[in-house]
């Protein structure tokens, strides 16, 4: 299966590679955890469907259901319930068998010079991928459609990239410096605008820990 989307491809070193090594996580690994998901995706809508029973915690708490243009406690808890957390830790470099790093980082890597100078970055947002993943769960709470179709094509929004943490950290709003937070468009991320704006050299490195 094509996972990557093409615009997203061009800007990572082996893109081919990453592409197989996300059909290896989720042969070897997804299909593991399959009733996990779909016991938390059931979670997810018993949780909604009682509560919004109840129109003045529903209003104060989720929004009024509105999750893509209004804050709420719900919302932000998409980035743990749906978002990064819906594979349940599983979605790490021994088990996709890959990394992604930023030139500088992957340099300081090579000199064994890490130290305490990298940090993560969920490439496409914790919570913009949580939010997105229960959007489209709610249009018909079809379980199995995001078992099997949703989960697996938009893998590649779980991705990391191991960067500076001069790279990754803004000073203030106006800093050019520093990745940009929810100010983007998924398109605009698969893009990898956010990094673009901040003059992040691309292609990022992709660091081959060989499909077993």
């Amino acid at each position: 299966m094509n996972i990557l989307p093409n615009e997203l491809a061009k800007y990572l070193q082996s893109p081919d590679y990453v592409n197989d090594c996300l059909n290896y996580y989720i042969k070897n690994t997804y299909q593991d955890i399959k009733p996990a998901v779909e016991g938390r995706l059931l979670g997810l809508k018993a949780e909604w469907d009682y509560v919004s029973k109840n129109p003045k915690v529903f209003e104060l708490l989720y929004g009024n259901g509105d999750l893509v243009n209004r804050t709420s406690k719900f919302r932000s808890y998409t980035r743990l319930a749906s978002g990064y957390n819906i594979l349940f830790g599983t979605f790490t470099s021994k088990n996709t068998r890959f990394e992604i790093f930023t030139n500088e980082a992957y340099d300081l890597k090579i000199q064994r010079k890490i130290g305490k100078k990298l940090t993560d970055d969920h490439m496409f947002g914790t919570t913009s991928i949580g939010v997105n993943m229960f959007t489209s769960y709610s249009t018909d709470w079809d379980v199995k459609r995001m078992v099997e179709e949703y989960i697996p094509k938009n893998l590649y929004q779980q991705m990391i990239c191991r960067m500076l943490k001069t790279q990754h950290q803004k000073e203030d709003e106006d800093s050019k410096k520093g990745v940009a937070r929810d100010k983007h468009t998924l398109e605009e991320k698969i893009s990898l605008a956010h990094y673009k704006e901040v003059d992040i050299p691309l292609p990022l490195v992709v660091n081959r820990l060989g499909l077993i």
